[in-house]
């Protein structure tokens, strides 16, 4: 049979096509295949690490963390935030700011109403008003 080397004709055009939608699938694969690599390695990399922080003995410490003055223990308890609480502490302190917020505006309040006075204040001193 007869071939066609002409670089128009519908066949080679249609083989191109084919070619080159076959290579950019490879590529994509090959991609896909390297971030999938990618992605595992790290994985794999912080697991290792997890692992080691989980392994690590307390025993082994150095010297300097002896010296730091932390409290190194070994033991496994339960954390106990509101330990003080139980025992009956109470915190006497409130919130400060908002006390002082509360005084400030009683006091204002006071003064434009003419409750609160100063020794020798005349009222019309106040309000900056004048009696004539």
């Amino acid at each position: 049979m007869f071939q066609r080397w002409h670089v128009r004709t519908k066949e080679n055009i249609a083989r191109v096509r084919r070619d080159e939608a076959k290579a950019a699938a490879e590529l994509k694969a090959a991609e896909a295949r390297s971030l999938l690599a990618e992605q595992e390695a790290r994985t794999s990399l912080l697991r290792n690490r997890a692992r080691a922080r989980v392994q690590f003995d307390y025993q082994d410490c150095p010297k300097e963390v002896e010296k730091s003055g932390l409290e190194v223990s070994t033991e496994a308890k339960h954390v106990n935030f509101f330990e003080d609480l139980e025992a009956g502490e109470t915190t006497a302190s409130g919130n400060k700011e908002h006390e002082e917020e509360k005084k400030k505006e009683q006091e204002e309040y006071e003064k434009k109403v003419g409750i609160l006075t100063y020794l020798g204040q005349d009222t019309n001193e106040l309000t900056g008003e004048k009696a004539w």
